[in-house]
Formats: C-alpha cells, structure tokens, sequence
C-alpha cells in the first residue's frame, strides 16, 4: 500500500527516475496479501530473484550505463547493486527503529545523490564496491534481521512510524514495501544481465510476472512506478 506525505492512500506509486521500461516486474498488491510471516521468508530469499551471473562480469560490463533508448534503466549493474544496498541498509535501521521507538520521523534519503556519486559512478575517483560484496552486504542484512522479524507478534507488526516519501506506514507495510522494491529492480537487473551476456540458462532465477490474473503476467506491461524507497 502506497501513501501520500499525509498518509493517505495514493492511487500511483511513486516513479523512479531509472525504471520506465516494458520489463515484467512483480506487483506491490503480491506483497500486501501475504501474512508477515510470508513477507520475511520472501524478505530473506529476496536474493534468489536475482541472476547469479552478475556475479560473474567483468568491471566492463558490471559499470555499463544505458542509454533510454534501450528501455532497460539506465543505471548499470553495479550501480543498481550499490542502490539496492544502500536501501537496505538504510531500511534494515528504519525497521529496527520502528521496533524500538514509538512512532520515529525518518529523514528523507536522496538516492539520486548516490547514484550520481563516486558511489556508483566510474571514474579516476570513484569508489565503487565489488559486485560480490554489494551481494553478499544485502544476504548478510537480511538473513540477520530476518531472525528478529520472524519473533515479531501482531501487536509488532501494527507499529507505526513517519516515512517521508509513504507518510505514516506501519511495520508490515514497510516491510512490504522493502520487499516489493527490491524484487522490481531485480527485474531490470535481470533484463540488463541478459542484455549483456544472453539469455539466462532454462531454470534461472529471475521474475516471470506475478500469475495468472495479474495485470503484469506474462505481458510487457509499462513498468513505470518502479518506486522511490526513501
């Protein structure tokens, strides 16, 4: 569930500056029908969406950005790694926060200063991570957390806090939100590794559209909407 700076429902999601290309990606309504138990298991799996083989690209291939044209995101691989991340890291104290204090404020995250940082961008300066590392920060954030998620109650889930882009949200729907967001952008990584190194061997992970009955399934639907997470 998506929310105004009020807290009232928004009837879009909010767009992403990167992601407005026709790539099936999962729908936030996938999310909000799981029980919290359900939204951890897929919190702490989150990296099985993701093509292994950008694990294997060289630095050519992992920093190479995209041109609009091309309808996959611009952000390279790397650089889409490092946002996802930064997210989590950023998410992982948002939860424990929201824990912990009754009702927090969070302050705005400006990913678009990030991205277009020594962070993520190539250069004589840059101060770009490997791509394994980036893999390997968001297995370890999500498996720990994930041991204090799955202990949380009813009355836990029911927690509130002040997000400054979804307005006040409680601690289920965050988590879903976080869910949702990361599975969306590994949907263009993806299509990027593909794009880059050919089609993924039958079996590989990667997201095939929610099911039957949902407007994504199977179509090349306008996946505009990828979902600013600050």
């Amino acid at each position: 569930m998506e929310f105004s700076a009020y807290g009232s429902r928004m009837t879009t999601h909010p767009t992403s500056s990167d992601e407005t290309g026709p790539i099936p990606a999962p729908c936030p309504e996938v999310f909000e029908s799981l029980p919290p138990h359900g939204v951890v298991e897929r919190f702490r799996n989150a990296l099985a969406a993701i093509d292994p083989r950008v694990l294997e690209m060289p630095d050519e291939q992992a920093d190479r950005w995209f041109a609009p044209e091309e309808n996959l995101g611009r952000w390279s691989c790397r650089a889409l790694l490092t946002h996802l991340m930064d997210a989590d890291i950023l998410y992982a104290m948002r939860l424990r926060r929201t824990i912990a204090e009754d009702n927090p404020v969070f302050e705005n995250w400006d990913e678009e200063a990030f991205l277009s940082s020594r962070l993520c961008t190539p250069g004589d300066r840059s101060l770009l991570m490997p791509v394994g590392a980036l893999v390997a920060t968001i297995h370890t954030l999500r498996q720990t957390l994930g041991t204090v998620l799955v202990q949380l109650d009813d009355a836990d889930w029911s927690r509130r806090a002040m997000n400054p882009h979804l307005g006040e949200v409680t601690l289920i729907e965050m988590l879903r939100h976080v869910c949702w967001h990361f599975e969306h952008h590994a949907a263009y990584l993806n299509a990027k590794v593909e794009r880059l190194l050919g089609p993924a061997s039958e079996g590989a992970s990667g997201w095939g559209g929610c099911g039957e009955g949902c407007t994504c399934a199977g179509d090349s639907k306008d996946a505009s909407g990828a979902g600013a997470i600050a």
